[in-house]
């Protein structure tokens, strides 16, 4: 009864919850149909763009995609449990359902429009086919190939959802040199891998194309460093405690310590220790967001029910996910349960208040003949161009962003513009200076059950004249 009811509130949860920052942003990429982009590869984008193609542009067609890959995710989970659980797999298959939607980070990622929520149900299924075919072998059996190219096709997925999708396909590359070299004979493995490779054609074509951009934006550029600093460990550390909770804490440790042994799963444990130790790694220079490990969450996820002893540590984790949800929901459809301006939490602040400001901008739009709209940021340019349905309003911001690769500022040379921001992401001196005159037009107070969390601004910008 506790899963299906989660199983319920986490579609009103897609229903009915705030546009989340970058969901809004990659909303705005699939508008800009690409080989790939900046931040990520390009499958998130690929789909939202498909899906307003069919449904639209609102919350629905958002959010569609999203439900599908959560159907997924079940799917996957519910094939594991079929292979490996033997005539239990019933109870093993609930409560591991169980523990996927009562664990708060797999009810995040699996809930909004990020590259996170595909990157998780295709981990989920390569693990699915690899798990069938890697313990068909540890029985004696050569291997189904459908399981081998089905594993092979969803790692590719992941690939193109997410870059670290790597650290699941060197889990099985490690586990292969290991323990089944005998397949390295085999011409079928090589098939499998290459058909892994090309799936990445897009985003390799793209980088060539682009110096390089989005793998050293990986690697190095999002990486600004803090040296000598435990920031970033003790971000990570916390994030964990809340969204995975120290009720899984031990079920964990028994799980990488190697207690459920089952013969052909080696890799699962392999991927867990590789992404675990490069994101604590990474940790240490820089800081690391709670759904960077994701890989390692997603190949520890099948196995947690084999070793949740004592059982009311499943109670415990039900518990604690159902109020995160709870708390997540009203924080996001229905009132702020934070201090928004205390705790500058933008990520809430930005979930309310987008219809009347769009309104006042088309408004002002039809006052004024304006060549584009704009923000300072990517994030506040976003939120207003999903909220205006409009593909064409630009990030300004000096740093580089997606934005940077479909507007070109030297077409716009001359144009006027409305601007936009707010009270996270104010207007700056580098933005206003190229332009003429900036002239406030409105000011729109964000206001939920009477308290403000949001100042929005909108002002009219003359003789556009971009740097460089």
């Amino acid at each position: 009864m506790a899963a299906i009811t989660l199983f319920v509130f986490k579609f009103a949860q897609l229903a009915f919850a705030g546009v989340f920052q970058d969901e809004a942003y990659y909303w705005m990429w699939g508008q800009h149909p690409s080989l790939s982009y900046f931040d990520h590869p390009p499958l998130n984008a690929w789909l939202l763009g498909l899906s307003s193609a069919v449904f639209g542009w609102n919350v629905l067609a958002l959010r569609v995609p999203v439900a599908l890959s959560f159907l997924a995710d079940i799917l996957a989970l519910y094939l594991i449990a079929r292979r490996l659980a033997g005539e239990g797999w019933r109870e093993h298959f609930w409560v591991t359902l169980l523990l996927f939607l009562a664990t708060p980070m797999f009810w995040l990622v699996s809930g909004l429009a990020l590259p996170d929520h595909l990157l998780l149900a295709m981990c989920l299924m390569a693990i699915a086919f690899l798990v069938r075919f890697f313990v068909d072998r540890a029985e004696g059996q050569r291997g189904a190939d459908r399981d081998l190219y089905l594993g092979a096709l969803f790692l590719g997925l992941a690939g193109l959802s997410k870059y670290n999708a790597a650290f699941l396909a060197l889990g099985v590359g490690v586990y292969v040199l290991a323990s089944h070299r005998s397949v390295l004979r085999e011409p079928r493995l090589w098939l499998a891998a290459g058909l892994t490779v090309v799936l990445q054609a897009p985003v390799i074509i793209w980088n060539a194309t682009e110096g390089f951009a989005s793998w050293e934006f990986i690697l190095h550029g999002r990486h600004a460093g803090l040296r000598y600093s435990y920031d970033g460990f003790l971000g990570l550390a916390f994030g964990i405690v809340i969204l995975i909770s120290p009720f899984l804490f031990w079920p964990i440790a028994k799980f990488a310590s190697g207690r459920v042994a089952i013969a052909g799963t080696g890799f699962v444990r392999i991927t867990f220790w590789i992404s675990s130790i490069a994101i604590l790694v990474v940790s240490f220079s820089t800081l690391v967001l709670f759904h960077w490990n994701l890989v390692a969450y997603a190949a520890m996820l099948p196995f947690l029910a084999f070793v949740l002893r004592p059982r009311w540590l499943l109670a415990g984790q039900v518990l604690w996910g159902a109020a995160f949800a709870g708390l997540a929901f009203v924080n996001y459809a229905i009132m702020p349960l934070t201090d928004v301006q205390g705790w500058r939490d933008e990520a809430t602040g930005w979930s309310y208040g987008w219809a009347p400001t769009a309104a006042a901008v088309r408004a002002t739009r039809a006052d004024h003949a304006v060549g584009f709209i704009a923000a300072p940021d990517y994030t506040t340019a976003s939120l207003l161009g999903f909220a205006l349905q409009d593909r064409d309003v630009v990030s300004l911001s000096p740093n580089r962003d997606e934005f940077d690769y479909w507007f070109d500022p030297k077409a716009h040379a001359g144009e006027d513009a409305i601007l936009f921001d707010d009270a996270w992401r104010p207007m700056n001196s580098a933005i206003t200076a190229q332009f003429k005159t900036v002239t406030p037009i409105a000011t729109l107070p964000v206001m939920v059950f009477g308290r403000q969390i949001d100042t929005h601004r909108i002002y009219l910008a003359t003789d556009y004249t971009p740097n460089g």
